[in-house]
């Protein structure tokens, strides 16, 4: 649905715009755009006297929930993707499209029919290897609960608010002093010498005492705190765990292709193309006409004359249609003609049509072959479906009878599965959910030994579990976590040692002595680091972070430090220049690129305070229902 916006905007206008608007439409899907509600429900708020509906909030929690789910797992905790964890953010977010899209109804943008066209053939989900299917289109939008109108009409408002940032983005600018202050950072070099003590070489020889050990872990307990933890042992129910042991005959797979076959409907395509002309300009009709009766050809014409961008490059050429994609007049001028045959000037919302057929295709049935597996699959799933919903059935009475869970899963024909110790916090997979989680912890499973309950976390995902070992929350014995103290100490005492070291460096470099010198008599590498620019990832990172961070050297005396890295290496530094980056010295393309970027953020900033300010005018009204 950004499609449009990411063809016409460039680089980091484009990720700003769609990231402002990505969310909005991910969370409410696409028909909140138009403010209709799908059917008639309560309104939960208001925004300048336009409805937000409940069935639309619904509709947003719902979205934003999926799109929770599929970004992270069906183990996400339930009580983030609650109702009335979502309810909130949602409707907020609700708020904020509707007051950006009435601004850009106000603002005057409209988008003309055309492009509109353009917008909806281009989508791939109505493509069929490249190119528009109008039945995949209409399957499409039967799935999703839209007529075509209504969808085109959603489209329309969709890229009209998308031409509306747009503008607002595109209409940023940054001045030279902007570019140079980024610059000047952003291009600084710096040069410097270094060289890294390593821990590692230290650890080995050091040694801790037993009485050092005891010591320590005595005043430091809080840090070997054990979480309570269980156990358990579970049965998991999906469609999935009964899908792979169901075979299906090749009679039931044709028997249902013969079906299929039944209701299956041969229509007619048509492969259309066009040149359009927005204005009615009778001289310039006139004269495409006066050339295509002198047999020139279509597809150069288009090229020439078409005002619709996204089909004049390809000689006009449209796509297919069944008779329902393109406006009546459109469709009943090109039902007319016969192959190769050009339409007289045709009129619609879009402006005036000289429209070709270009093939005349009848639809034949997929043969058997074609759709073998995807029957196989489908009659499998149903099958699977159907066990599931048996098992799951019976699980609860199976479980609640049971001592233990391996006679149900036996007779489920499933398998059990087990879980050694996990607390809240470390339990894995499945066992994360929130819901399993509460479960299992629960005192009714935990400490009187029952089964729980059965877990419905979707409609095809169901799991059950008893405890079978806890261990309540406590300090760990210090045998657990003996080697832990032991590797804590060692290491503190390493960088004690090196802190000394470090300083003994230090104190003789500002002496005047040979940085070189001095790591080859340790037996340390001098690293040298000129030109050098900010970023770097690991220890590199950290040292060039660190080179950055500290003043520029005064004349004639470096800037020298040390500092321990995240493994607990010591670094000695010493900085000896700093060169701001200089915007004159960039070439004219980097300079155009810098300019342009800046802008684009600027824009991206004044894109979200006309919202904000536009929230603030807005007159909002939150129904009772919504809190």
């Amino acid at each position: 649905m950004l499609q449009s916006m990411r063809d016409n905007l460039k680089g980091t206008a484009a990720i700003i715009v769609a990231a402002f608007f990505g969310f909005i439409m991910v969370i409410g899907g696409i028909d909140f755009f138009t403010g209709a509600s799908g059917g008639a429900a309560d309104a939960v708020a208001e925004v300048n006297g336009e409805k937000i509906t409940n069935l639309d909030l619904q509709r947003a929690i719902q979205n934003r929930r999926n799109m929770i789910i599929s970004q992270y797992g069906e183990d996400v905790p339930a009580d983030l993707i609650s109702d009335e964890q979502l309810r909130e953010p949602v409707l907020r977010q609700l708020v904020s499209s509707a007051v950006m899209r009435q601004a850009a109804q106000d603002s005057g943008m409209v988008m003309s029919s055309a492009a509109v066209d353009r917008a909806i053939v281009g989508i791939p989900a109505f493509q069929v290897n490249g190119s528009f299917d109008p039945q995949m289109y209409r399957d499409a939008l039967r799935r999703m609960g839209y007529s075509p109108a209504g969808f085109r009409q959603i489209m329309e408002n969709d890229m009209a608010l998308e031409q509306y940032a747009n503008s607002v983005v595109e209409s940023a600018f940054t001045t030279q002093a902007d570019a140079e202050q980024i610059v000047a950072a952003s291009m600084e070099e710096r040069d410097f010498d270094y060289v890294v003590m390593p821990v590692e070489g230290l650890l080995a020889e050091t040694q801790v005492s037993d009485a050092e050990i005891e010591q320590y872990y005595q005043e430091n307990q809080g840090q070997y705190q054990r979480p309570e933890q269980v156990a358990v042992e579970y049965i998991e129910l999906t469609p999935e765990v009964f899908a792979g042991n169901i075979d299906i005959s090749e009679s039931d797979i044709r028997a249902q292709y013969e079906q299929e076959l039944t209701g299956f409907e041969s229509k007619l395509r048509r492969r259309a193309a066009h040149i359009l002309l927005e204005e009615a300009d009778a001289e310039k009709i006139a004269e495409i006409q006066g050339k295509l009766d002198a047999g020139e050809d279509f597809a150069e014409l288009a090229k020439t004359y078409s005002q619709d961008v996204g089909s004049a490059e390809e000689g006009g050429e449209l796509g297919y249609t069944t008779g329902d994609v393109f406006p009546e007049a459109f469709e009943q001028a090109l039902a007319a003609l016969e192959v190769g045959q050009v339409s007289a000037p045709v009129t619609t919302d879009s402006g005036t049509h000289f429209i070709k057929l270009l093939e005349v295709e009848q639809s034949e049935p997929p043969s058997f072959e074609e759709r073998q597996v995807a029957i196989e699959n489908r009659l499998r799933e149903s099958v699977a479906e159907r066990e599931f919903v048996d098992a799951l059935s019976r699980l609860a009475d199976l479980a609640y009878n049971a001592d233990n869970l391996a006679e149900p899963a036996e007779e489920l024909g499933v398998p059990l599965k087990t879980a050694n110790l996990f607390s809240r916090e470390s339990a894995s997979g499945v066992l994360s959910n929130g819901q399993v989680i509460e479960a299992a912890f629960s005192a009714e499973v935990k400490e009187d030994g029952n089964t729980s309950d059965v877990i419905n976390l979707n409609n095809e995902h169901s799991v059950v579990l008893r405890v079978t070992d806890s261990k309540p929350a406590g300090t760990y014995p210090l045998e657990e976590v003996r080697q832990q103290i032991v590797d804590r100490l060692k290491r503190d005492k390493a960088s004690e040692q090196l802190a000394k070291q470090a300083e003994e460096l230090k104190e003789k470099l500002a002496t005047g002595t040979s940085f070189a010198e001095l790591a080859e008599a340790q037996g340390l590498t001098l690293e040298t680091s000129d030109k050098t620019r900010r970023g770097g990832f690991a220890q590199r990172g950290e040292i060039n972070a660190k080179a950055f961070a500290l003043p520029a050297p005064s004349t004639g005396k470096d800037e020298v430090t040390s500092f321990a890295t995240n493994n607990g290496d010591l670094v000695v530094l010493d900085l000896r220049s700093v060169r701001p980056g200089e915007l004159s010295k960039q070439s004219k393309e980097q300079r155009q690129a810098l300019m342009q970027q800046l802008a684009s953020v600027n824009g991206g900033a004044e894109l979200a305070a006309i919202q904000r300010y536009l929230s603030d005018q807005a007159k909002i009204d939150l129904t009772s229902s919504a809190e």
